[in-house]
């Protein structure tokens, strides 16, 4: 269960596309060999598609394992393991057919068995899961064919569809009745383009598919050496010692834009960050408080103390670039007073004049929890703790490491920051956000809003891209006038790499599913096999 929880929220790396960088490097002719060696301050937990979507382990996730298509750089689905697929005039059957010849890492043959087991388990999963809500409302059965077709039928059209399919699938041969899939992740076989040689505690070492249904990779290996803090970690890259890191925090940006052999690459981010409330505890059950502290947080200067500028203020959970977000629904702009108007509204006065709010004798106080070792949650929560001091309410900060996040989804705390995925679809919200996904899916803040399960459910209705937008919009403005917490920033994700490499490029919804086609030119390489 752990695992699972993790994946959830955890979502510090995954969903980054390329934009661009600093100085593109030329193309020299391509050559095989070296070692890619990515450094972190995140263990991983787990490499398995349906249970570490986060971190460091989706990365590892990404080149393990292939879903049956993948998200292009212009935000469309493409064929991966299916060749292609089909949709039936009603938009409620998919059939999928699939790449002839792919092997599993163990040799064993890809078929349509998998794509069902794998899709099986996540519609009938008791655990909770990211893809829980989004997949098992929708899919009605799942049918195979024959040994490269398999047939999706759906409970009722889904342009988002598409999307979810770009789950890896898992080996049926391996798994198929063999119980609960957290082991599996320690010991993870798929049809990527690198596979898993060793795991120690501070170090995983991939080796390189050379049977891969794309092409062998030009690189031998992916190496991930973990580090116990933030810090640290970038400056072995500084040193050397490693060749991938990111997100880069915002604060060393200037200085390792210096460092000559690293290049710093900007790329999508499909999360936001935001304060999510406790709803089922005082005061956040009220939403006046919960307005309230959204005027009380000055997200403009925020963004240029904790995140040196490089990033824009949230208003809602539907991406910037997405073809559903609304420029009309604005941030909530920095208005103290507006903030105290609607405190005193909802009761909460300095009676007794030491500045901190108060209510039938008890004080306005909470907790929040960050995610420890990680820099720019660090500072955001000090410029929060700081503006929130301002309108006589006591925010204290403690941090939790990565492997105990079951206390969020027991109820066990008061607020906590987090980076929460967009995707390119909004439907996405409805994993986070529909009351429905309390204790099932991602909505650990127990957020309740009767407009907002409905106006999302609709929106899943339809198969008009104007229509939904129309509802979409008129989600984001409930959302924004009936918030969950604090929507905060997108923050820029920045990725270092080093200069060796060539070819570089990242989806928009997976930081390095395209590593298979990077390369060392041959008088550059570093490493040997």
């Amino acid at each position: 269960m752990g695992c699972r929880r993790l994946a959830i929220l955890l979502t510090l790396m995954v969903g980054v596309g390329f934009l661009g960088c600093d100085q593109a490097p030329s193309l020299p002719q391509k050559s095989y060999g070296d070692s890619l060696v990515i450094i972190t301050y995140h263990p991983p937990t787990s490499i398995n598609p349906l249970t570490s979507v986060s971190s460091i382990s989706s990365l590892l996730v990404e080149v393990v394992f292939d879903g049956l298509v993948r998200i292009g750089e212009d935000l469309e689905a493409r064929p991966s393991l299916a060749s292609s697929w089909q949709i039936s005039d009603n938009g409620l059957r998919w059939t999928f057919l699939l790449r002839r010849g792919v092997r599993f890492h163990d040799g064993v043959e890809f078929t349509a068995r998998d794509v069902k087991f794998t899709l099986d388990e996540i519609v009938h999963s008791k655990s909770i899961g990211l893809y829980t809500g989004g997949l098992a409302d929708l899919i009605n059965s799942i049918q195979i064919r024959d040994t490269y077709t398999v047939e999706i039928l759906l409970k009722r059209p889904s342009p988002s569809f598409i999307y979810n399919m770009e789950v890896g699938i898992l080996p049926a041969h391996l798994l198929q009745g063999k119980g609960p899939l957290e082991e599996f992740g320690l010991h993870p076989v798929g049809t990527g383009s690198f596979r898993l040689s060793q795991w120690k505690e501070k170090e995983i070492t991939l080796e390189a598919n050379r049977d891969y249904f794309l092409g062998r990779p030009y690189l031998d290996k992916i190496v991930v050496r973990v580090y116990p803090s933030q810090e640290l970690a970038w400056a072995r890259l500084m040193r050397g010692e490693g060749d991938f890191f990111g997100p880069v925090d915002p604060s060393v940006y200037d200085f390792l834009k210096q460092v000559r052999p690293l290049q710093i690459y900007h790329s999508y981010n499909l999360h936001y960050s935001i304060v999510v409330f406790n709803n089922d505890r005082e005061p956040f059950h009220d939403r006046r408080v919960r307005r309230a502290l959204n005027y009380a947080i000055d997200k403009g200067y925020m963004i240029q103390k904790a995140l040196m500028g490089k990033g824009r203020p949230a208003a809602g959970p539907v991406w910037p670039r997405s073809w559903a977000y609304d420029p009309a629904v604005k941030p909530y702009p920095y208005d103290p007073r507006r903030a105290l108007a609607l405190l005193r509204e909802a009761g909460w006065r300095d009676t007794d004049g030491d500045h901190i709010l108060d209510k039938e004798g008890k004080r306005f106080s909470f907790t929040l929890v960050i995610l420890e070792g990680d820099e720019t949650k660090r500072r955001t929560a000090m410029y929060l703790q700081q503006q929130l001091w301002e309108v006589g309410i006591l925010m204290d900060v403690k941090t939790f490491p990565a492997a105990s996040i079951d206390f969020l989804f027991q109820g066990e705390f008061d607020a906590v920051l987090l980076e929460i995925y967009s995707h390119v679809y909004p439907d996405f919200s409805y994993n986070v956000w529909h009351s429905s996904q309390i204790g099932r899916g991602a909505n650990i803040g127990h957020y309740r809003s009767g407009i907002v399960d409905e106006l999302i459910e609709n929106a899943r209705r339809t198969q008009d891209r104007e229509d939904a937008r129309r509802i979409y919009y008129k989600f984001q403005e409930e959302i924004h006038d009936n918030p969950p917490g604090i929507f905060l920033y997108w923050a820029d994700t920045l990725i270092g790499v080093h200069k060796r490499f060539r070819g570089v490029k990242f989806s928009p919804t997976r930081s390095i599913a395209y590593v298979h086609e990077w390369y060392v030119p041959k008088q550059e390489q570093k490493y040997n096999k």
